[in-house]
């Protein structure tokens, strides 16, 4: 009889535990609060079509992120604000033995302050390794801030040969709360198709595998 009692208890037991959690353990039904403008991520790849000699403003890098034709020649940013998490340069060798050099200076121009520039460079002399430069912006410069796409401050200078190959890694948000965000004027297009999401070029750097006017 004892033995029968313990495996009822034990059925029980489990069966209790088959039925479904307790009610306390049960969650809440009500919508749980989230992310409106979450921010995103991006990559764009360009190569130099010719010598680069640049003074980089965030105007351009809110342009190369991305503008949406609104007419074949107008547009505006799909961005108010960016920051700039790394750029990357690789300064192809064309002559055996003809050394290339690739520099990049973080400016960290405003129209209110500034802090110290910071220049790296590199070179190289042989086919198998180009030239390469690979930073995030300094620590606490203002060049790592996030900024408005319309400003016309230089935030990084780049020097190098053509066929450089420069990546642009930013973090930016939408625009998509008129609340917060006016419509910014993008660049001028040519013979855009409405709708669409070019990446316009900064100077001789040409996005790559991307709709780019």
């Amino acid at each position: 009889m004892q033995r029968h009692n313990v495996k009822s208890i034990r059925k029980n037991k489990i069966g209790n535990r088959k039925a479904g959690p307790r009610t306390s353990q049960n969650k809440s039904l009500q919508p749980p609060h989230f992310v409106a403008q979450a921010l995103r991520s991006i990559r764009i790849r360009t190569i130099a079509s010719g010598a680069v000699n640049l003074a980089i403003t965030m105007q351009q890098l809110g342009q190369l992120l991305g503008c949406m034709a609104i007419s074949t020649t107008a547009s505006n940013l799909i961005s108010p604000l960016t920051r700039v998490k790394r750029i990357s340069i690789w300064a192809p060798v064309s002559t055996a033995g003809t050394s290339v050099t690739c520099q990049m200076t973080w400016v960290n121009m405003s129209e209110d302050f500034e802090s110290p520039p910071v220049t790296f460079s590199d070179s190289s002399v042989s086919f198998d390794r180009p030239a390469y430069i690979s930073q995030r912006p300094p620590r606490g410069a203002l060049s790592g801030k996030w900024h408005s796409n319309t400003l016309t401050d230089s935030l990084v200078t780049i020097i190098s040969v053509a066929g450089t190959v420069v990546d642009f890694e930013l973090e930016f948000s939408l625009i998509d709360d008129v609340n917060n965000f006016a419509a910014i004027a993008g660049p001028t297009l040519v013979a855009a198709t409405v709708g669409q999401i070019y990446h316009h070029p900064i100077g001789v750097l040409i996005p790559q595998t991307v709709n780019s006017l």
